[in-house]
């Protein structure tokens, strides 16, 4: 009988595949875990700043304008929890880190806010020439401060929309970090004020950019369709790509405009919006899912 059972024993060994973890896996998984808790414990400078401002936001009523200090940064605000968010986008999770062929390179920051972008690029490249644009005057005013605060007042700072036009278009001012050009969908609920905008195809014509940074609230489409016959003068973009309308999505367009224009491109950071209508409908076999999203796009010449 015990001869059987071993004859049976090997037959299922040979028809079943054993999972025996190596060595070296076990190994992998306990360092991996090793390294979690020292994350834990010993956090970077940028992580405990922004667990800081995290708790701190918390305690704070929502679109509650304050200063705050994180690092070596003194920065004022119109909302805590937002720049909680952008922090924790830049400066933990490196989302605009790039590399440069110069240590001067020039960089374009199309949705400026409070700046913090602008900050970012002047920490990894101090002589970095940066144009700077935010269209909500508030928010404008702000970022000149921080900037001006924080060693960075050779930043060009401009109060203007990013369009396809010069000359003034109406803006929906929310206050935080969603304003956007009227019209573009959304669901932004602030009041309309009449900004300057500017043409970003005339900016490209005049010159060679390292860098093109894009958070224009779903004005990425229209814009990039404009500055088509200039993408070559681009190096790199780094964009934030909104997508509010579900029977128009951009995404394939502005995609394909990219790849025409010879940049390679890579899309990560998927973030749904479910607080946004519309959602699905009831009767759909997929109800209560996001319609509205964005998502990272960087893109880079194929030949750099």
């Amino acid at each position: 009988m015990g001869t059987q059972r071993s004859g049976a024993f090997s037959r299922r060994s040979l028809l079943t595949p054993r999972v025996v973890p190596s060595m070296q896996g076990s190994t992998t998984l306990i360092r991996r875990a090793a390294n979690a808790a020292y994350r834990q414990l010993f956090p970077t400078p940028e992580v405990a700043a922004w667990r800081y401002a995290d708790q701190l936001a918390r305690t704070v009523p929502r679109r509650t304008a304050g200063s705050i200090r994180m690092l070596d940064y003194e920065l004022q605000y119109p909302d805590l929890l937002s720049i909680c968010s952008q922090w924790h986008d830049i400066f933990v999770q490196g989302a605009l880190e790039f590399r440069a062929a110069s240590d001067a390179p020039r960089i374009l920051d199309c949705g400026a806010n409070i700046g913090l972008a602008s900050l970012f690029f002047k920490r990894l490249f101090p002589a970095a020439r940066i144009t700077a644009y935010e269209a909500d005057p508030a928010l404008f005013a702000i970022a000149r401060a921080n900037l001006a605060a924080n060693e960075a007042a050779d930043v060009d700072l401009v109060n203007a929309a990013v369009w396809t036009s010069a000359g003034h278009v109406t803006f929906r001012a929310e206050g935080t970090d969603s304003g956007m050009i009227d019209g573009l969908g959304g669901g932004v609920a602030g009041p309309a004020v009449e900004v300057p905008s500017f043409r970003l195809r005339d900016v490209l014509a005049a010159g060679p950019l390292d860098l093109l940074k894009l958070d224009i609230e779903g004005a990425e489409d229209a814009v990039l369709a404009d500055c088509e016959p200039f993408l070559n003068r681009v190096n790199a973009i780094v964009m934030d790509l909104h997508e509010f309308d579900p029977s128009v999505r951009q995404a394939p367009r502005v995609l394909d405009r990219l790849t025409r224009a010879g940049f390679v491109y890579a899309v990560d950071e998927f973030v749904p919006q479910p607080w946004r209508p519309p959602v699905t409908a009831s009767d759909t076999p997929f109800p209560g899912k996001a319609l509205v999203w964005s998502m990272t796009v960087r893109a880079w010449r194929a030949s750099a």
